[in-house]
């Protein structure tokens, strides 16, 4: 995955998200818009075997913070649910 930097407004940034489809993107935008400080958080995903998609964030203060923390948020939840599929699957 490569992010790259499409446009930087005052609170907002509208990145490119290259490799990736909606699964990412989906789930980065579900937990932007549960943050308190994110004031809008969605993406477009122009046609699928041409283009990357773009996501946009705006927020409070920092969009970059409020990015990092929902990865951050993910990866655990994430982690979390492969420790849980180890846990399941070894009992079968």
């Amino acid at each position: 995955m490569q992010l790259e930097l499409i446009e930087k407004g005052e609170n907002s940034r509208l990145i490119r998200i290259v490799d990736e489809d909606h699964t990412i993107c989906n789930l980065l935008r579900h937990e932007l818009q549960e943050a308190d400080k994110v004031l809008a958080a969605s993406y477009t995903v122009g046609h699928p075997l041409t283009e990357h998609p773009k996501f946009f964030v705006k927020a409070e203060k920092s969009p970059e913070r409020v990015m990092m923390d929902a990865a951050e948020k993910i990866a655990t939840e994430l982690e979390d649910l492969h420790a849980q599929l180890q846990k399941a699957l070894k009992g079968k």
